[in-house]
C-alpha cells in the first residue's frame, strides 16, 4: 500500500493541531489555519481515590515516554489455596517475558508455576500486524473483553530514535506503550463531556444553533448569536464530532466539577485499576473556572490524556451499560497438575444504565454515518472488512502536536457487536504528516481479524 504524501486535510470537525502556544484544527478541504490559545486559568488535577493521578503534563502534546525501568523483583509466592480474584497479587507482570504456548501465552512464575495468559493469539497478532503495516512512529493497541479479560496488547515504536517521529516500515515492540498516557485523549474526551450533560438532563435530541467550532473554541461559541447559522444536537456533536456544540452545551449546563467528577467516575484520571498490568488510564487537568479553557477541555482540545488501555476500558463501560471493569491479563496459575482460575473482579457502577445507553446509539452513528463511516462500511482495498452483521459502535479523535516536531494522533475507542457486545477496542497512532494509516482503519482491521477467527462473539 503506497503512503499519501502530504494528504488534503479531510479529517473533520474533531480535528486539531495542538502547540504550547497555538491550536491548530482542520475541517473540511483545504489548508491549515490557527487560533491563538491565550494563556489558561489556573487548573486543578482531577483525581480520586483509589486511582492516583500522574503530575499533570505541560501541554497535551506529550513526547514519548522514557524507557521504562526495569521491572520490580517478583512478588511472594501466591497462597493457591483459596479462589483468587483479579490478578493484581501478582504484582506488576513482565511482559516481555511472556511466550507463545500453542493456543495461549504463558508466563513463567517463581517456584516453578506459570502463569497462563488472557491474551489471545489471534488478536494478538493482528493487533501486531496492524500496528507494523500503520508505520506510525507510535502506537499502542489494546483489546478487552466485556469482562476485563485483556484479549490484546500492542505497542510499536519506530527503530531509529534519532527520526523516530517520521516513521517507518521497521520498528520494535514496546508493551509500555498501551499501558501509558502519552496522547493527549482528543475528541475521546467527548464520550465524558456527552455521559455528564445527558446526566445534567441535556437531550440527545435537543437542537443547539452554532457557528464555527471546527478548528478552535473562542468565547463567541459558547453564547449564541447572530453567527449561529445551523441546529443540530448532542447526537450529532459526538458523532461528527463537532466542537462547538459540545462547548456551548458544556459552559451552558456544566462546570469543571462536574465534569471533573465524571472523568473520575468514568476511571480516565488517573492510575489503571490495581491488576498485573502496571500503567495509567489517564490525566485530566480540569480548570478552575467555566470559562473557554473549560470549553475546549470538555470538547477535547486541551488538558486531557489518555492511554490505549484506558480508552478500552472507557468503550467497555459504555459497551456494558455503564459498568466499570477492572482488567485481568492472568487467566490461571498452574502449579505442577493443579490449575487455579482466576475470577473478575466484580465491576463498579460508574454511570446510570441509561446515560451509557444513549453515548452508545452516539457512538453507533459514529460509526455509521458520521466520522468513522468510512472505515466500518463499503468494500474495503485493504481488507479486513467485517462482515454486514456485525455493526460497530466507536469515537474517534484527532489532535496533533507541531513542537518538538510534528506528530499527529489518530484514536479510535469501541465496542462490537454493537447490539450485543463482548470485546472493546482503543488504538492510537502518534502518525507523521505523511501516514498511512488511521485510528478507525487499524480498529477495524483487528476487529475483523477477531471476527475471522472467533464469529461475532469474539472475546466470550
Amino acid at each position: 500500500m503506497l503512503p499519501k504524501l502530504r494528504p488534503i486535510w479531510v479529517l473533520g470537525a474533531g480535528a486539531a493541531v495542538v502547540t504550547a502556544a497555538m491550536i491548530t484544527s482542520h475541517g473540511g478541504l483545504g489548508s491549515r489555519s490557527s487560533a491563538s490559545v491565550g494563556t489558561p486559568g489556573p487548573s486543578l488535577a482531577v483525581v480520586g481515590a483509589p486511582l492516583v493521578a500522574p503530575a499533570p503534563a505541560a501541554a497535551p502534546a506529550v513526547a514519548a515516554p522514557a524507557s521504562a525501568p526495569p521491572p520490580a523483583a517478583p512478588p511472594a509466592p501466591i497462597d493457591l489455596t483459596g479462589p483468587l480474584v483479579g490478578d493484581a497479587s501478582l504484582g506488576a507482570i513482565d511482559l516481555d517475558a511472556i511466550e507463545l504456548h500453542g493456543d495461549h501465552y504463558e508466563l513463567a512464575l517463581s517456584g516453578g508455576r506459570r502463569a497462563i495468559l488472557t491474551l489471545d493469539p489471534a488478536i494478538q497478532s493482528a493487533a501486531e500486524k496492524t500496528l507494523a503495516r500503520s508505520k506510525a512512529p507510535m502506537g499502542a493497541i489494546a483489546v478487552v473483553a466485556t469482562d476485563g479479560r485483556v484479549l490484546a496488547l500492542a505497542g510499536r515504536r519506530s527503530k531509529d530514535p534519532k527520526n523516530e517521529h517520521k516513521g517507518s516500515p521497521d520498528g520494535t515492540p514496546d508493551w509500555h506503550l498501551p499501558l501509558g498516557a502519552w496522547a493527549p485523549a482528543a475528541s475521546i474526551f467527548k464520550i465524558v463531556s456527552a455521559s455528564a450533560l445527558l446526566e445534567a438532563g441535556v437531550s440527545p435530541a435537543d437542537k443547539v444553533c452554532f457557528h464555527g467550532g471546527l478548528r478552535s473554541i473562542n468565547a463567541s461559541n459558547l453564547v449564541d448569536g447572530k453567527n449561529d447559522s445551523r441546529c443540530e444536537d448532542l447526537t450529532y456533536a459526538v458523532a461528527f464530532s463537532q466542537n462547538a456544540i459540545i462547548a456551548k452545551l458544556a459552559h451552558a449546563h456544566l462546570d469543571p466539577a462536574k465534569l471533573g467528577d465524571m472523568a473520575k467516575r468514568l476511571g480516565i484520571a488517573g492510575a489503571l485499576p490495581a491488576s498485573a498490568l502496571a500503567g495509567d488510564a489517564g490525566a485530566v487537568t480540569m480548570p478552575h473556572d467555566n470559562d473557554v479553557d473549560f470549553a475546549r477541555t470538555a470538547a477535547g482540545f486541551a488538558n486531557t490524556q489518555l492511554s490505549a488501555m484506558g480508552g478500552a476500558l472507557l468503550a467497555d463501560e459504555i459497551a456494558t451499560r455503564g459498568m466499570a471493569v477492572t482488567p485481568r491479563i492472568v487467566e490461571a496459575i498452574v502449579d505442577g497438575n493443579r490449575r487455579v482460575e482466576i475470577g473478575a473482579v466484580p465491576p463498579r457502577r460508574a454511570i446510570a444504565a441509561d446515560v451509557a445507553s444513549q453515548v452508545g446509539r452516539m457512538m453507533e452513528v459514529t460509526c455509521a454515518k458520521g466520522t468513522a463511516a468510512r472505515a466500518f462500511h463499503g468494500g474495503r482495498r485493504d481488507g479486513g472488512e467485517l462482515p454486514g452483521n456485525v455493526k460497530v459502535a466507536g469515537k474517534t479523535g484527532t489532535l496533533a502536536q507541531t513542537q518538538p516536531y510534528y506528530l499527529e494522533y489518530s484514536w479510535f475507542v469501541g465496542y462490537a457487536p454493537a447490539d450485543h457486545p463482548t470485546m472493546s477496542i482503543a488504538v492510537v497512532l502518534g502518525n507523521a504528516e505523511s501516514w498511512w494509516m488511521k485510528g478507525h482503519q487499524a480498529a477495524r482491521m483487528v476487529l475483523a481479524a477477531a471476527v475471522a477467527e472467533h464469529g461475532a462473539v469474539a472475546g466470550k
